[in-house]
């Protein structure tokens, strides 16, 4: 038998996965989940709740207003709901004498290196003393420029902080087909990606439920997230809790991806995943080579342009002058000050700029090939 001690485990579980397809959460259900989870802590598992159902939770406790689209009143419910979902959560953990501690995370947690590494401290506290963290986005404050965006992005995101050794996203399917299963009867489930690719992007078709807000082609990304530092991902139906214990396993129905043989390391892996990049600096040929034959890192020299404004430390896209991404980076230069020393060698920055940040506009150690 599998051994499941000290196996860090993220599972995701989508509004649809807990109200069942229903306007409101659906209770039995939900102890279902808390008794498996229950059981994999009893084998020493460490297991991390991103559970979505705010909304719904906030809709159900107001007794579903006919409210209007802005966003302030989602915000509002979601504020009434994370107290609701929440007390939900600690009722049932409560069964199994499991405690429960609570997460609200936005993008600008990530894209803080400090921030994010406060969140990190806190989930392995947590771990430590034996409290399961339930993670979801502070959606009563985010708004569209600092939200993750969606809760499978989130649990992968939340695998990469805590270096998990496995996320599970729980949906309304199977997992990953070769075609749409609801309308394709030949469609077959695909049990194992080695690497995710143009195919497998491509075959990953539309939103699956009105309820939630991630398709498949969420689930993907997230993936090509997980996977790219190290983490194993799969996409399982929810319908049937129990079959976490097999997932965990390596086992049971779904699509296992498969964690890259080669992961980037931790700092880098928030770099490339955590954060949002602020903008593009394009580069010449031989800047191209040495980024990506030579490992060096970035000299201003070789800029050509800089696209879209920009702070010292901000995270960038570096692309050749076809546009072709080849990797991330921290600069080390505002967009304005690359402007001006754009093309220039390092020994005329001071007289440009009247200081220097240093030879290089983006460090080695700060810079991620994607290409």
């Amino acid at each position: 038998m599998t051994s499941l001690k000290n196996k860090r485990i993220i599972i995701k579980l989508g509004t649809s996965t807990l109200t069942c397809g229903m306007n409101h959460l659906n209770r039995a259900h939900m102890l279902e989940i808390v008794r498996t989870v229950s059981k994999l802590i009893e084998q020493k598992a460490q297991v991390i709740l991103v559970s979505s159902g705010a909304i719904a939770a906030g809709r159900e406790f107001l007794g579903y207003p006919d409210l209007p689209k802005d966003v302030r009143y989602k915000q509002m419910l979601a504020s009434v709901g994370q107290v609701k979902l929440i007390e939900e959560w600690e009722k049932l953990f409560s069964i199994y004498n499991l405690k429960v501690g609570q997460i609200l995370i936005t993008r600008a947690d990530l894209d803080s290196r400090e921030r994010y590494l406060n969140a990190r401290d806190t989930l392995f506290a947590m771990l430590e003393m034996g409290v399961i963290p339930i993670i979801n986005e502070n959606d009563a404050v985010s708004i569209s420029e600092i939200k993750v965006g969606d809760n499978d992005n989130l649990a992968a995101l939340s695998g990469v902080l805590v270096e998990a050794d496995q996320v599970i996203l729980l949906t309304d399917q199977k997992g990953l087909y070769t075609g749409d299963p609801r309308k394709d009867k030949n469609a077959k489930l695909i049990n194992s990606v080695e690497k995710i690719d143009e195919h497998i992007i491509e075959i990953a078709g539309g939103s699956g439920t009105t309820l939630g807000t991630g398709g498949m082609a969420t689930k993907i990304k997230a993936a090509s997230v997980a996977t790219e530092a190290g983490v194993e991902l799969v996409i399982a139906s929810g319908a049937e809790p129990s079959i976490i214990l097999a997932l965990a396993k390596g086992k049971g129905e779904g699509t296992f991806f498969k964690p890259s043989s080669k992961p980037v390391l931790a700092r880098k892996s928030w770099i490339s995943t955590a954060t949002r990049a602020q903008g593009t600096i394009v580069v010449d040929d031989g800047a191209v080579k040495a980024l990506l034959n030579k490992g060096s890192s970035l000299l201003p020299k070789g800029i050509v342009k800089v696209e879209s404004d920009f702070l010292r430390g901000a995270t960038v896209l570096v692309a050749d002058e076809k546009g072709n991404v080849l990797a991330r980076g921290l600069t080390r230069y505002s967009s304005d000050e690359l402007n001006l020393i754009c093309g220039k060698h390092s020994d005329a920055f001071e007289q440009i700029l009247g200081f220097t940040h240093g030879d290089v506009a983006i460090h080695r150690d700060d810079l991620v090939i994607v290409k």
